[in-house]
């Protein structure tokens, strides 16, 4: 009995001990400048005990400071046939390391883990759902998952975001199977860290590491980050095994396993393709009729089944069904194409915010994929197979200029994707304006959008009038009482040309000073960027995508007014782009007209961090200039 109460103690002292380590006050203050949650340990550790078992434990500490921090609580696993959670259990503190409460495994809430465009998914998440009553308070969080695909494990990330920082981070991967394993550390060095690795483990810890700020047009969170990248030269998904060290290896085996025999095509389709491609010479005019016939017939529905969602459904299913995800159609479209003679390759790549298939290490990546079709002595034609509008070789900023990874019979080869450039990304607006009296007007607007910007437009062409009258009147919410007569687009999918007419009018464009009319030279403003002063720019100053607007602006003036003061034309050439203005007072059928001429361009590139302040202030020029006034009267009064 007396030992039993030893051990009780021992255990609640424990217990104690450990809770007082996380009181809030005890948090260095260095930690909590910038932060909106403190990681006070966040361990990891992977057992790899074959190729295709692995074990995860995780125990993480988080202190929440305020609602923003939530989001790094991270206190949840997700879970298929493939994955099994072992254990999973939260104790929450409060501000003094008490115990507010306790999750088991059976606390935890569990759905479906997928979004409403998702139609088919055997994967769950188990994830703990608490509503705190105060801020701050902490949470340990522990779990234990059991893996067969030792194709998916764990990087290290030791720094986590944002406005996050960590008290402690540490990283070890016991690999008890000895297979061959490969890593790559990148940007540890700004780090207090210490490693300890052997040919087959891995063990890394950090600590202290303050919160960073977001810098508006920095690099990005993942790419300036400290992180260990890692994988195993052997691997196993779903029970198919594999090996690889390089991306030729490791494509080869995903294409023999999970790409080769899913484009089989019954005959009635393929007779079908051979009826729509008939007298059809040129490949690119047959495969531009066969992508139509894949918008036409198919519509896209995640489905997030089959080998880790990684194989694509077959072209002979697609087909039937109807419908497919982004590895369905791509294949379906790829065996349509084959059925004509038409090579094309199976492109796994990151779609959205501009993210590369790394280059540089081997392991399985991406998000999406897409096609492309090789061409003799010219750019590849890049298509996106998931959408019923966009035209054919059209990629735009969610898959544009990064890298990817064909999956071919021979291996996997990186490349990268079309590019659109300053001058392509491109937006001509002219818009014939005639001013009133009251300072209102009646306008006839046209804008032609290419490269980038047009992706970023076209797809108003399907959307209902009340919808594209909602876009325009909260695009240009300068505009008072903004009554629409007509709004009439032309999509010219083969040039890549959106073309928006309309004509509208609105009130009080104009403001009055007595009888003269303050008139702004900036009819609408196409070029918005916006960069708030920064006295200690720490990051690199990028610009993903260059831009490029020139706009027409006819001012009529209303009958008996002239011009009495007019600003002047300027041009700035930068490192960083330029813009010119040029005015100049024209009289046409008795009625003066100010035509405004203005071209603006924002280049790409990437900056030193010394050099914001010349940029800030290039930005700075360019809304100056474009938010001048003229000063027109009544004659009576010039």
């Amino acid at each position: 009995m007396r030992n039993f109460f030893i051990v009780v103690f021992l255990g609640l002292f424990s217990t104690l001990q450990s809770q007082e380590t996380y009181k809030v006050n005890s948090i260095d203050l260095k930690l909590l400048v910038n932060a909106n949650a403190v990681v006070r340990k966040q361990h990891t550790e992977i057992e790899v005990k074959a190729v295709d078992d692995v074990e995860i434990s995780t125990h993480r500490v988080v202190t929440v400071l305020n609602k923003s921090g939530e989001k790094f609580i991270n206190a949840y696993e997700n879970f298929d046939k493939g994955l099994i959670i072992k254990e999973q259990k939260a104790v929450i503190l409060d501000f003094n390391g008490k115990e507010i409460r306790k999750f088991k495994q059976r606390d935890f809430s569990v759905s479906s883990n997928f979004q409403d465009f998702i139609l088919f998914s055997d994967n769950k998440v188990s994830y703990l759902d608490y509503t705190p009553q105060k801020y701050p308070y902490t949470v340990i969080y522990t779990s234990r998952i059991r893996t067969r695909n030792s194709v998916f494990l764990p990087d290290w990330w030791p720094q986590e975001g944002y406005k996050v920082s960590i008290e402690n981070s540490s990283y070890r991967l016991l690999n008890d199977a000895q297979i061959p394993l490969r890593f790559t550390e990148r940007n540890l060095e700004t780090l207090d860290y210490s490693s300890n690795n052997s040919e087959f483990d891995l063990d890394y810890s950090a600590t202290n590491i303050a919160a960073d700020t977001f810098e508006p047009l920095g690099p990005s969170f993942r790419s300036k980050s400290a992180q260990v990248i890692v994988a195993l030269d052997k691997f196993s998904l779903e029970g198919i095994d594999g090996e690889s060290r390089d991306w030729k290896e490791f494509g080869k085996w995903q294409y023999q396993n999970l790409v080769a025999g899913q484009g089989v095509l019954s005959d009635v389709i393929v007779s079908k393709v051979e009826e729509l491609t008939k007298g059809v010479s040129s490949k690119e005019e047959k495969a531009r009729i066969i992508y139509k016939y894949v918008q036409d017939n198919t519509r896209y529905i995640a489905v997030m089944l089959g080998i880790g969602g990684w194989k694509p459904y077959s072209a002979m299913e697609v087909d039937r069904l109807g419908y497919g995800d982004c590895k369905g159609l791509t294949n379906y479209t790829k065996a349509l194409l084959a059925s004509q003679g038409i090579e094309s390759d199976y492109t796994v790549i990151y779609g959205g915010t501009k993210r590369n298939i790394d280059p540089e290490f081997t392991k399985m990546q991406g998000n999406h994929v897409i096609l492309s079709i090789p061409r003799e002595n010219d750019e590849d034609i890049w298509l996106e197979c998931t959408s019923q509008d966009i035209p054919f070789g059209y990629l735009g900023d969610f898959t544009d200029d990064r890298y990817a990874v064909k999956i071919k019979p021979e291996g996997g080869e990186i490349v990268r994707t079309r590019k659109y450039t300053t001058g392509e990304n491109l937006q001509k607006v002219r818009v014939d304006i005639e001013l009133n009296s009251g300072g209102g007007f009646n306008a006839q607007f046209q804008r032609k959008s290419y490269g980038v910007p047009y992706g970023d437009i076209y797809l108003l062409e399907n959307q209902p009038e009340d919808r594209r009258k909602s876009f325009y009147q909260e695009n240009w919410a300068h505009f008072q009482s903004l009554n629409f007569e007509s709004i009439d687009f032309q999509n010219d999918k083969k040039n890549v040309e959106f073309i928006e007419n309309l004509s509208f009018n609105a009130d009080n464009f104009c403001s009055t000073a007595g009888e003269r009319l303050l008139m702004p030279l900036n009819f609408i403003n196409g070029f918005d960027l916006k960069v708030a002063k920064d006295k200690e720019r720490k990051t690199e100053i990028i610009i993903k995508r260059g831009r490029t607007f020139q706009e027409n602006f006819n001012y009529s003036l209303p009958v008996g007014y002239e011009v009495e003061a007019l600003p002047e034309s300027k041009l700035i050439k930068t490192e960083f782009g330029s813009i010119s203005l040029e005015v100049s007072v024209v009289n046409k059928n008795e009625i003066q007209q100010i035509v405004v001429q203005r071209n603006v361009q924002l280049l790409e590139g990437v900056w030193p961090p010394e050099k914001f302040k010349k940029f800030r202030n290039f930005i700075s020029q360019v809304h100056q200039i474009t938010n001048q006034r003229a000063v027109i009267v009544p004659v009576n009064k010039a």
